[in-house]
């Protein structure tokens, strides 16, 4: 294995939905590995390659793993090919495996992004990708002249589980739904109900957590082409991913409620093949099963155009919502992804995270029937 091939993943990055920064880093810091400051959409981490390959496998709220591994000064064209042809590439490049290039540019000479993806495939002197190629992706960014040279290690985002081969409409992203299950103060033994389930990724999500499974197992990730690839670590890794799997307690009750047939299909696909055990209905959310004990009401509730009355008719499906939760689960912490207006839920609920659903602003909000909650900077690496 060429030895410059391990050297870069000191300097890792962890791209996540922006507002969802504090809940990735303590996800990292779970694992064992030393965070930098984030900025939006982005945590920065130190670790070796394992740390690269665990991230990938664990991450529950990114979207893809990057690695930086150059960064230099170029003023002109020639300047830029003078400096990435020093740039080793090697050992992630194998045969057949097309480079592409994703640039953006700010306030630099090189400021047309096309111009520098031509000249890039120039030095490294291979084609560009076609539809059917396997390809390797690159982040180039060009930044007052600075340009930082980036390999992504995902291959398909994070975000797209293995399980979640069907959705509904607006079917809400599973880093969101994994990161409003681990702001919640559910202590993952208790039961989970989601009254409008969707396509049932909040509850398979928190089944996985409780289970201590990675979220999106037998998928294939970029750097198991790579010439450089350590079958020996990424063994560990797994190993080490099954003995967690083995050891992890029993799960509470999980449920998932829909008032469309066709949902219910689709949650109990995804569950089978995420391999999370649940029960899936048919039912309105005034048909709420009751639950004395302590639990987690989680749920993405119809907002707007998804509302069966449409926008207006939010507020009275927040309220009925809010009621048939304080009467039926009254000891249950409450968990809602939604924009303004929840309040008619619950006037408890307290925002912990503010993310962007499909084009929509939402809040992350929380509650527990106490109404005490802490803020979400102050979310532990132990709860994750």
């Amino acid at each position: 294995m060429n030895p410059k091939a391990s050297r870069p993943h000191a300097d890792s990055v962890a791209v996540c939905p922006v507002g969802l920064e504090q809940v990735c880093g303590s996800e990292l810091v779970a694992l064992g590995y030393k965070i930098g400051s984030p900025t939006a959409g982005l945590v920065p981490f130190r670790g070796s390659t394992r740390a690269v390959y665990e991230s990938n496998l664990w991450l529950r709220t990114a979207t893809r793993i990057i690695v930086r591994l150059a960064r230099f000064r170029a003023t002109d064209f020639d300047h830029l090919e003078r400096r990435m042809a020093e740039v080793d590439l090697t050992p992630y490049l194998g045969a057949g495996v097309a480079p592409r290039f994703r640039v953006t540019t700010r306030k630099s000479a090189l400021f047309h992004s096309d111009a520098v993806s031509e000249r890039l495939h120039k030095v490294v002197g291979a084609p560009k990708a076609s539809d059917t190629d396997p390809e390797q992706l690159f982040i180039i960014r060009v930044d007052h002249d600075t340009v930082t040279v980036s390999i992504d290690t995902s291959g398909e985002p994070l975000h797209k589980r293995s399980w979640r081969t069907q959705t509904v409409e607006a079917s809400l992203r599973p880093t969101l739904a994994a990161g409003a299950v681990l702001l919640s103060s559910w202590d993952r033994s208790t039961p989970v109900v989601d009254p409008f389930a969707g396509a049932g990724t909040m509850v398979i999500e928190a089944g996985l957590i409780a289970m201590d499974r990675p979220p999106s197992e037998g998928r294939d990730y970029a750097f198991h082409r790579w010439p450089s690839f350590e079958g020996g670590t990424w063994g560990s890794v797994t190993g080490a991913a099954q003995t967690r799997i083995e050891a992890a307690p029993a799960t509470g009750l999980l449920e998932a409620f829909d008032r469309n047939p066709a949902a219910v299909a689709v949650i109990t696909a995804n569950a089978k093949r995420a391999g999370v055990t649940l029960t899936a209905e048919a039912r309105p959310v005034g048909q709420l099963t009751g639950w004395a004990g302590p639990g987690l009401v989680i749920s993405n509730p119809p907002y707007g155009k998804r509302s069966a009355t449409g926008a207006k008719g939010s507020s009275a499906l927040f309220r009925r919502f809010g009621e048939v939760v304080r009467d039926r689960r009254p000891q249950s912490a409450l968990t809602v992804v939604a924009p303004r207006g929840t309040r008619d839920i619950d006037a408890r609920l307290k925002t912990v995270a503010k993310v962007n659903n499909g084009g929509i602003d939402v809040q992350i909000r929380c509650a527990v029937p106490s109404g005490d909650l802490p803020p979400a900077s102050t979310v532990s690496a132990a709860k994750l």
